[in-house]
């Protein structure tokens, strides 16, 4: 055994590169992202649209029986009349039901399978993302842009679309058939339309700033409690239960505020059209049983399917208006979904040529030096050694001084600011991720466990492994003892992030993972800190039984057994 140390001269401040600002396409951008997930469904969508129309041409016929149900029927004392006209409208009501419900399912299937395909693939972009991003993203915010955001842009781009379709072909067929029925009211409510606009044209700006704090204003909420959650112990711990009820009473006053302001004001957008709607219906029958007592030829029945048709051509009216305040929530939330669908995937980007197996030798670092983004101080700098294949290296070093980095560039979730590492002559940015990662193994301090059993966490990284396999594994890594205390074994289930184990039988059940892997290179990275001297020692000497021509690298900054390793390797400390 044998001890050397690395050479880390002094390392230059690093610089970060500044992100571009987003361009004027955006919008366009994003509509063609959208359009690859909405394109496969375009046969359903063609479908309710075609039902739409059908729904429209059924409700713009209802005034014009209802004018002949006055005036052919009932004013003409026609019984037969009557009868055949309630019949059609009966009819029509049934066929617009069946056109509705048969519109709603194939919509809904089609919206579903849209949006679970935009989240699926912006799901796979995120597992692309450089720990650093998840080091600086607040969970809650991300869940947000997962689930409301993409939420929000999914029902704008399919149903946004297909309702203002709807409504404008009810609106124009609505304002034809008014023309008909009367000129001179149609004139009336054109007014009342310009009065309208011109109203609303003062409500919207304000509407799209208050949208987006309200936006804002919820991500907060999610935040705190998404980051609360998972540390109740620690809040126990330092009695801050009364601090932090304070502090989510405080976002939660923010909410409303922002809430209230914008409920008010989209009320003000929606309630005014309403009163306009009231006028108008007022306007049309004073003014037109003025005209029939003046001796104008206009019929009651024409008078009562004009105002028929007012109250029709209000729904598409608050329609398109809804449409608007949700497009100010939507432009939001477009923002937000482009943010991280354009973050550029870190440096485990495969290259065409990358090689696909993975190559046997000696692991060489020269020179490597590396600088978290925007963070002048480099996390390390200069290094360079060897490690021999199939050696037992303690690499040592102490907390703080780059050690985990190091390892994160082993499996190439950042990119080195400068310098090289080779396996077997290859550099590892030659190398396929996926392959380079299924033979590094990364065992890290805090365990990571999934909701499920025990034998579906040892499986993870290699599912289709056999139990004896499995076996082996848990054995190696000195599970046999807690194990024989769980009633169901391998087939115990632990609850989320494994918190129904303790520190130690998660750092136990991790390394287990990694060992059914069979690395060609085992980095154990603090990962059996929770164990106690005595089983520390036991699991390294069954590791080497279990894979006894792996690489393997036990990274500590503890009191290890010089005796249990090949070489000690002492990493520099961190770089001032």
């Amino acid at each position: 055994m044998e001890a050397e140390a690395l050479r880390a001269p002094a390392a230059a401040p690093a610089s970060a590169g500044a992100g571009a600002p987003p361009g004027a396409g955006r919008l366009g951008t994003l509509y063609r992202w959208a359009g690859a997930f909405i394109r496969p469904e375009w046969p359903a969508l063609v479908a309710v649209l075609l039902l739409s129309v059908l729904a429209v041409l059924a409700g713009l016929a209802q005034p014009l029986l209802t004018r002949a149900l006055i005036d052919d029927g009932i004013l003409a004392r026609d019984a037969a009349s009557v009868l055949s006209t309630g019949g059609w409208m009966v009819a029509l009501a049934l066929a617009a039901l069946a056109t509705g419900f048969a519109c709603r399912r194939i919509h809904v299937a089609a919206s579903a399978r849209i949006l679970h395909r935009m989240r699926e693939s912006l799901f796979a972009h995120v597992l692309t993302l450089s720990p650093d991003f998840f080091a600086r993203m607040r969970q809650g915010d991300l869940l947000a842009r997962l689930e409301g955001d993409l939420g929000e842009v999914q029902r704008f781009a399919v149903d946004a679309v297909l309702s203002a379709v709807n409504s404008v072909l009810t609106l124009v067929g609505t304002v034809i058939l008014l023309g008909l029925l009367s000129p001179t009211l149609a004139l009336f409510l054109a007014l009342l339309m310009l009065i309208n606009s011109a109203v609303l044209s003062r409500v919207r700006p304000r509407i799209e700033a208050l949208s987006q704090q309200s936006r804002e204003a919820g991500v907060e909420v999610s935040s705190f409690l998404v980051e609360k959650m998972a540390a109740v112990r620690c809040i126990q711990t330092h009695t801050a239960e009364a601090r932090e009820q304070a502090r989510l009473r405080g976002l939660h006053g923010t909410v409303r505020e922002r809430l209230l302001s914008l409920q008010l004001h989209g009320y003000l957008g929606g309630a005014f059209p309403n009163l306009l709607l009231s006028l108008a219906v007022i306007g049309i029958f004073v003014g037109g049983s003025l005209s029939m007592l003046a001796g104008d030829p206009l019929t009651l029945g024409t008078l009562v399917a004009f105002a028929s048709c007012m109250q029709r051509a209000s729904a598409p009216l608050h329609a398109l208006m809804g449409l608007y305040l949700q497009w100010q929530r939507v432009k939001v939330g477009l923002i937000r979904v482009d943010e991280l669908r354009t973050l550029g995937a870190h440096a485990g980007a495969v290259p065409d040529a990358a090689v696909r197996d993975f190559p046997s030798g000696e692991l060489v670092v020269r020179d490597l030096a590396f600088a978290y983004p925007g963070v002048p101080r480099a996390a390390f700098a200069g290094l360079d050694f060897t490690v021999r294949a199939g050696e037992f290296v303690w690499l040592r070093g102490d907390s703080g001084c780059g050690k985990s980095t190091f390892i994160d560039l082993l499996h190439r979730h950042f990119a080195p600011s400068a310098g090289s590492v080779t396996i077997g002559g290859v550099n590892l940015d030659d190398i396929d991720r996926q392959v380079l990662r299924r033979h590094i193994a990364v065992v890290s301090q805090e365990a990571v466990l999934f909701t499920g059993s025990l034998l579906d966490n040892i499986r993870y990284g290699r599912p289709a492994a056999t139990l004896e396999e499995v076996g082996d594994a848990a054995r190696a890594a000195g599970m046999c003892g807690f194990l024989a205390r769980l009633p169901d074994g391998l087939e115990s289930t632990v609850g989320p992030r494994g918190a129904s184990l303790s520190g130690g039988e998660r750092q136990r059940v991790a390394l287990a993972r990694a060992l059914l892997m069979r690395p060609s290179l085992l980095v154990i990275d603090e990962g059996t800190s929770s164990l106690d001297s005595a089983l520390e020692l036991r699991t390294l000497h069954g590791i080497g039984a279990l894979l006894p021509q792996a690489t393997r690298i036990v990274v500590s900054h503890r009191d290890l057994s010089p005796l249990a390793f090949d070489r000690i390797i002492d990493f520099p400390g961190a770089v001032s």
